[in-house]
């Protein structure tokens, strides 16, 4: 469990974790699990290498490993989300005489 929790706060397993998620992504061509993953665990560990180079106060610190987790899990519920919207609104303008 302590290998695990020291992973959690380099910023480069996040980013193997994300290429990992979008090479899925590739395969499975949903865009709805893989794809909104793969994009919060770029900005985690974006988080994690700004929070590495003092970019943010001591404020904005998260130092939980369960924190990491659920900041990853909610942005990618929230990305899932707005990239269902956006599709949503734009196949409503497909104005195909062929649509039935």
């Amino acid at each position: 469990m302590d290998y695990f929790i020291t992973i959690v706060f380099v910023f480069q397993a996040w980013v193997i974790i994300s290429i990992v998620l979008l090479v899925l992504e590739l395969f499975d061509g949903s865009a709805i699990f893989f794809l909104p993953l793969s994009v919060s665990g770029f900005l985690v560990g974006g988080y994690l290498f700004a929070l590495d180079n003092n970019f943010f106060g001591p404020a904005l610190a998260l130092d939980k490993w369960y924190e990491l987790v659920m900041l990853w899990a909610f942005l990618g519920l929230l990305i899932s989300l707005l990239l269902a919207k956006v599709w949503k609104n734009s196949s409503d303008t497909d104005k195909d005489i062929n649509k039935y």
